[in-house]
């Protein structure tokens, strides 16, 4: 019987050896060889450009994203105008969970900030891993509580009273994005407008 041989390029190669989505299961929790195959088997490197959207409103969410390197958000309309609900950079796993779970259309856009490098897995493969291997539960329990302190985080932000206080917070538990992505869509965020937000940063500064 007759095989055909495929040459994989280099990068083919270290894809097959190598995750970063396998990369970042492992900071949280001790990850199995066979584990660590079926990620890589399973999921898949995807690129996005800056202001691209990964989902709009009317389209149905089927995978996990981490996000390797870039910045995404998540933003609904109000007429005219975007509410951010969400921000996210390197190192987070994220989705449309309530298009997910629920197998829904999104109500919401996902855009890249920045030119983003993504790995994504379907959320049936996702499924059968927690059934092949015990140890993958751990870690969705682990993702789940970072879900729920991120979802209890932003219902906290918006409830301040000031658009000083949400500042104050927001940049003292995410110094990280202050500088890092347009005003506007930290603005946008914390429930002010741009305006407010560039005076709030000036009084800081000074």
């Amino acid at each position: 019987m007759l095989t055909h041989k495929i040459n994989r390029t280099t990068s083919e190669k270290e894809k097959m050896i190598h995750s970063p989505l396998a990369d970042f299961i492992r900071t949280l929790y001790p990850l199995g060889k066979k584990a660590e195959q079926y990620i890589i088997q399973n999921s898949f490197h995807k690129k996005i450009s800056r202001s691209k959207y990964l989902l709009k409103p009317g389209e149905f969410c089927s995978y996990y994203y981490y996000i390797h390197k870039g910045v995404l958000r998540a933003f609904i309309k109000e007429g005219k105008k975007e509410i951010t609900t969400w921000i996210n950079p390197e190192n987070e796993i994220t989705t449309s969970i309530r298009s997910m779970s629920r197998n829904e259309p999104s109500l919401e856009y996902i855009q890249a900030l920045e030119n983003s490098d993504l790995y994504a897995m379907s959320f049936e493969s996702m499924q059968k891993m927690y059934t092949l291997f015990p140890e993958m539960n751990t870690v969705a329990r682990m993702l789940l509580e970072e879900y729920y302190a991120a979802s209890e985080e932003r219902s906290y932000i918006s409830r301040l009273p000031s658009a000083e206080k949400r500042y104050s917070h927001f940049n003292a538990t995410r110094p990280e994005l202050v500088n890092r992505i347009p005003l506007k869509y930290v603005a946008s965020y914390l429930g002010m407008s741009e305006e407010t937000l560039s005076r709030l940063r000036s009084k800081k500064s000074m």
